[in-house]
Order: C-alpha cells, then structure tokens, then sequence
C-alpha cells in the first residue's frame, strides 16, 4: 500500500513546477516583419484608378449624389497613402500565454482558430476572436515561418481551411477582369529588380 502512495514531497514539487509555468510567461516564438501587408503599386496602375474614379464622379454628379463622391475621393487618397508608406516592422512574439501584436495582447482564451492567407504578395496568419470587435487579428509572417508557427499554434487553437469568402470571389473576379495594372510590365519590373 505504501508503494502505491506517492510521496508528498514528489507532490509538491509538481504543483511547484505547475506554478512556475503558470506564472512565468515563455517566449515559445518571436519575429520581426512589418506591421501590414504592404504592395508598392505602379504608376499605371494609379492613371487607371484615378481614371476610373473621375467617370464614376462624373455620373454621381449628373444624379447629384455629392457626398458620395467625397467618400470616393477620401477611400482613393486612403488607398493611395497605404500603398506608397512602406509599413514600419514591429515585434511579433507567441508566448504560453496568447500573442503579441507589437505591445497589443490577445490571450488563447479569445482566440477561437486559425489560418494562413496571402495578402498583398504578403503571407499572413489570420485569428479568428470570440470578440466583436476585432474579429479578426491578422499577422504578418515570413514564408519560412510558418511550419514553424502551425506546430507552436496548433497546440493551442485549431488550424481551419479558410476557404475563399463572397468579397475575395467578387474582388479576384473584377481583377481579372479589369486588370488596373499591366501583368506584362509588372512581371519585367520584377525581373529587372531580381
């Protein structure tokens, strides 16, 4: 009977050990990269947006819908400025207790899944949240990453397939069908930069 007992010292040493890890926070990851997905757009690609920008504003102003052509112009500046900004890097880090967003921190207890998702040329990892607002945290990630981070990350959440959404459907059938940019430039800008 005395064999089947444990000792009480063993006992306390692994609730110790327990503790430890529960109160000490471990760095299971950590990366730099930049804090959006980032895509430098080319001057073709911008007389074709703002062309197609003035023929949308001239037909608003024949139905006298002002404010919408404001909102246009502001959506079009906003766009403009996040494509020429190049993003700032900032520090990711996945630790035993959620992840860090530079020094935002979203604990595993709100994080319901995950996935991974190119954005931009960028590769991303997506989090779905239980909160309403956001519903979604998204991180940078460098491709070589990220066997490394599904096997840290799926230890905590699930990995789910995203499969594409109405909005990527809808926004990858008008690029293909109303390119603003010319493939064929791009593809030799990109030659000549390799």
């Amino acid at each position: 009977m005395s064999e089947t007992k444990k000792n009480p010292t063993d006992i306390e040493k692994k609730i110790e050990e327990t503790l430890e890890d529960i109160n000490e926070e471990k760095v299971l990851y950590e990366w730099i990269a930049p804090e959006r997905a980032f895509q430098r757009r080319e001057k073709d690609f911008w007389i074709t947006a703002v062309a197609i920008l003035v023929l949308v504003a001239v037909i608003f102003i024949f139905i006298k819908e002002f404010f919408l052509i404001i909102a246009l112009g502001s959506l079009m500046f906003m766009f403009y400025v996040l494509s020429t900004v190049p993003p700032a890097d900032v520090r990711y880090r996945i630790t035993n207790r959620g992840i860090y967003f530079g020094e935002t921190h979203y604990y595993w207890e709100i994080l319901e899944k995950f996935w991974f998702k190119k954005s931009l040329s960028t590769e991303m990892v997506h989090f779905g949240t239980v909160l309403k607002f956001p519903n979604l945290v998204s991180l940078v990630i460098l491709h070589k990453d990220e066997e490394k981070l599904k096997d840290i990350l799926i230890k905590k959440i699930p990995l789910v397939e995203n499969p594409p959404s109405v909005i990527d459907k809808l926004t990858a059938w008008f690029a293909k069908r109303l390119p603003l940019e010319d493939r064929a430039v791009k593809t030799k800008t990109q030659e000549k930069k390799a």
